[in-house]
């Protein structure tokens, strides 16, 4: 497993490697420090490639959700696959669902955060959603806070229970209570 589901600090780190290195050598012109400034730059690459080749379980999970999201938008049935069996009332919610709403195409989904836990059998992804959407009379921007939990089932994320959060307090609401 990776040690970090983000590039940029590793990488920023080797880059200020390469500028220490590069201002010693601009000091005594030695070319040890030179070649060690070539060396922390071709890192940031090395780990750029590394970071994109590795994937975790927790970026696996958040497109797990941003597929599930589009599938929901475009009304694909393929949207009910990502529940759990043992979770028959979500699947029919989300059927009925989809078949009264219409989420625009500036659909956005952004504040991930992911936590597998259970030595990986078990995970949350809170994230925000945030589109126009049509729905019961409705039609407008619509906020959108929420917590998935999923478990592991036969080599496969499935959701076994959704949590709808106030999406400025981040208190508890009911799943079709308009906001």
């Amino acid at each position: 497993m990776w040690f970090t589901e983000n590039p940029w600090p590793p990488m920023l780190i080797a880059c200020f490697g390469a500028l220490i290195c590069f201002g010693l050598w601009n000091a005594d012109r030695r070319n040890l420090y030179f070649f060690l400034a070539m060396a922390f730059l071709g890192m940031t690459g090395g780990i750029y490639a590394v970071e994109r080749v590795i994937v975790t379980e927790g970026e696996r999970l958040q497109d797990d959700v941003a597929m599930l999201c589009h599938q929901f938008q475009h009304r694909d049935p393929k949207t009910l696959d990502h529940f759990s069996d043992t979770a028959p009332e979500w699947k029919t919610l989300v059927s009925e669902t989809m078949k009264v709403v219409t989420i625009q195409d500036d659909l956005r989904l952004t504040d991930f955060q992911t936590i597998v836990t259970n030595e990986h059998s078990r995970a949350t992804v809170h994230f925000r959603a945030n589109a126009t959407i049509s729905a019961m009379g409705f039609n407008g921007h619509h906020p959108f806070r929420c917590i998935f939990s999923f478990q592991k089932e036969g080599g496969q994320w499935k959701i076994i229970d959704v949590q709808r959060l106030d999406p400025i307090k981040g208190d508890p609401i009911e799943i079709m209570e308009p906001r």
